[in-house]
């Protein structure tokens, strides 16, 4: 059988090409499971965690696709749903990595100009050279924080897919198995984000649409309830419309990294189903 969904190395493109195309051949039964998860936001942390879940499960099924051993849904929310305390742990883990990396290098920025501001020089050259410094400092720590940002970001997958791990190992194997290739991590999710960006400009539009129409029709007091839930109503579709995507960008890049790394699937992936005969 010949996979419908080639990937023989992390190029931009074919990760891209890989994950539209399943999305695309499963896009009602994903878009399906992302809406419900979508939905469970609604509740606090325990909700949370079954968006989690969810999303595991999405990425599951999408690895199971591009490994040619398709998995029922049933099985995959099953499996994910087990971890869901997990993934909102990992959550938790991957948010204080990535706040204390901001706090830790404002700290630096901060005491680089103090101490310029200690020094002699011209009220006009120290405006400009706190300006400066300022950007620069705001440069590095986006571009750092996208860089961290691809070294961490196929934790959510590993810890959807294999049995021997947790929150915490599975950050630690996503920052080992993405040396190397962070660069082209990055370079693909600017490429999906930009591949996206319709969908947030079309979101503005509606909200934008939705608020003049609602506003001259009811009264003040209606309105307010009335554009709550139109706002509620339209990012939750337009998450359940993009996270499939996403998900299944990040299943190929896990398993074409695994193949790098030269690690037998089968024996990482658990709960696999067998291969079918077509």
């Amino acid at each position: 059988m010949t996979n419908q969904y080639p990937q023989p190395s992390l190029n931009i493109s074919d990760v891209i090409i890989a994950g539209f195309r399943i999305y695309r051949d499963h896009f009602k039964q994903y878009f399906t499971m992302a809406l419900v998860g979508c939905l469970w936001l609604i509740v606090p942390v325990y909700g949370w965690a079954k968006f989690l879940a969810t999303l595991g499960a999405i990425a599951r099924l999408a690895f199971f696709e591009v490994s040619e051993r398709p998995e029922a849904p049933s099985d995959a929310k099953r499996y994910t749903n087990k971890r869901q305390w997990s993934f909102f742990g990992q959550l938790l883990l991957v948010g204080l990595i990535l706040i204390g990396i901001v706090i830790g290098f404002s700290m630096i920025l901060g005491a680089a100009i103090f101490i310029f501001m200690k020094l002699n020089f011209e009220s006009f050259w120290l405006s400009w050279l706190i300006f400066l410094l300022a950007v620069f400092g705001f440069i590095i720590l986006y571009l750092g924080f996208i860089w961290i940002s691809a070294r961490l970001y196929i934790c959510d997958v590993i810890l959807a897919l294999e049995d021997q791990t947790n929150a915490k190992k599975s950050v630690r194997k996503s920052w080992e198995i993405t040396e190397e290739s962070e660069f082209q991590i990055m370079g693909i999710l600017i490429v999906a984000f930009l591949a996206t960006l319709p969908f947030p400009i079309a979101t503005r539009f509606i909200l934008l649409i939705s608020r003049l129409l609602i506003n001259s029709l009811v009264t003040a007091e209606v309105a307010v309830w009335l554009n709550l839930l139109v706002v509620s109503a339209v990012l939750i579709s337009m998450g359940a419309l993009t996270l499939p995507f996403f998900k299944s960008i990040k299943a190929v890049i896990y398993y074409d990294l695994i193949n790098q790394h030269n690690q037998d699937e089968q024996n990482l992936v658990t709960d696999n189903p067998k291969i079918l005969e077509i």
